[in-house]
């Protein structure tokens, strides 16, 4: 039986699974990639459906900055029907990391199968070691929790972008591409990814209180506002697709996720005019961005829902709600602090509406 205490448990433990977690997925992703010809890839592809998907999304920057390589985060079905169709060069330049916690969704093992016979180097990132899709790729990172209790992804999603972020770190290392360069770089961006533990614990003692009182001014009317649209750019765009799912996931309340510059030439002209828009303003390239439309959104009469850094002003000043959100030390690490608000939202929507999660939709 789905809960939303339980949702409210995964939260609340998701700091001690990056400490607990930190040490042994980053040993298990040096010996997964000693296999793979690191400085003869030319491209990675992240590949993976629902919160998997948000995941590889939210670590594409990592991916860009650490590796100094493309990278792509493509659903699964995407990558099977057209991923593997270019761009031209030989298939082994191209890594492609597959990401599922249960480690046994049939299409995705399809598709690595598919791949790999195809001559791309493959490797799982799962929640549990030894499954189907580990298998399949032959190299495996498994960021295991030993979870019980059912519930949307909320420990397994961080899981898996942690797992993420030392891939990126690793395979940084392997090119000789990080910055400062030799394995005293590499420990140093291990080690503020285990820092982060700090400022996600900060993170959700601060948002809870917050996305309480955000869920009750959602449905003061006794019918709530929907759709909630969560718009973000970069690895905050990721972390949007993960905060609406879980908005549907745990209260069945339509919710999507959309560009910064996407919803300002599309939705903007939605009416009704004063309709809430959550905005994922974490510093970094975006951000600017993130605090013009927060303003002309709300110059429109929009209700801005700013998920941001409690000492930013530029966004709290004007907000009609804010949910506090403390950083990291650098940009590729924020998706580990930015995803803390939306199991709590979530579950503190469904208990407002009297709802259980993955109750909406009707009968599977």
């Amino acid at each position: 039986m789905y809960a939303t205490g339980t949702m409210l448990r995964q939260s609340a433990a998701l700091a001690a699974d990056i400490e607990g977690l930190t040490g042994p997925v980053a040993s298990r992703v040096g010996e997964a990639l000693a296999t793979v010809p690191g400085e003869a890839l030319r491209r990675v592809v992240l590949v993976g459906s629902g919160d998997s998907h948000h995941a590889g999304r939210a670590a594409q920057l990592a991916f860009l900055r650490l590796t100094g390589l493309p990278c792509e985060a493509l659903g699964t079905q995407q990558f099977l029907d057209y991923g593997m169709l270019g761009p031209a060069g030989p298939h082994a330049a191209t890594l492609v990391i597959a990401v599922s916690a249960s480690g046994s969704s049939p299409r995705l093992v399809t598709t690595v199968r598919r791949a790999r016979a195809h001559g791309f180097p493959t490797l799982a990132v799962t929640g549990r070691a030894g499954s189907a899709l580990g298998e399949a790729a032959g190299r495996e990172v498994a960021a295991a929790l030993g979870l019980t209790e059912r519930s949307p992804g909320i420990r397994t999603y961080q899981a898996s972008l942690l797992a993420l972020l030392l891939l990126a770190v690793r395979l940084g290392g392997v090119r000789h591409a990080l910055p400062g360069g030799g394995p005293a770089a590499e420990d140093a961006l291990v080690a503020e990814i285990a820092a982060t533990a700090d400022a996600v614990r900060a993170t959700a003692d601060a948002a809870d209180g917050p996305c309480r009182e955000l869920a009750a001014r959602l449905t003061e009317t006794g019918r709530p506002w929907a759709p909630l649209v969560f718009a973000g750019t970069g690895p905050a765009g990721g972390t949007a697709m993960y905060a609406a799912a879980k908005v549907v996931e745990a209260a069945g309340l339509p919710a999507y996720a959309q560009d910064l510059e996407e919803y300002w030439h599309i939705e903007r002209f939605a009416d009704p005019a004063d309709a809430p828009l959550v905005v994922l303003a974490p510093p970094g390239l975006g951000h600017p961005r993130a605090a013009e439309l927060a303003a002309a959104a709300t110059g429109r009469g929009r209700r801005v829902i700013a998920v941001t850094g409690p000492d930013d002003t530029a966004l709290t000043g004007t907000a009609w709600h804010t949910v506090p959100v403390i950083g990291t030390a650098r940009e590729e690490w924020s998706p580990l602090t930015g995803h803390v608000f939306a199991g709590l939202l979530g579950a503190r929507l469904a208990d407002r509406l009297d709802r259980t999660p993955f109750s909406g939709g009707g009968p599977d």
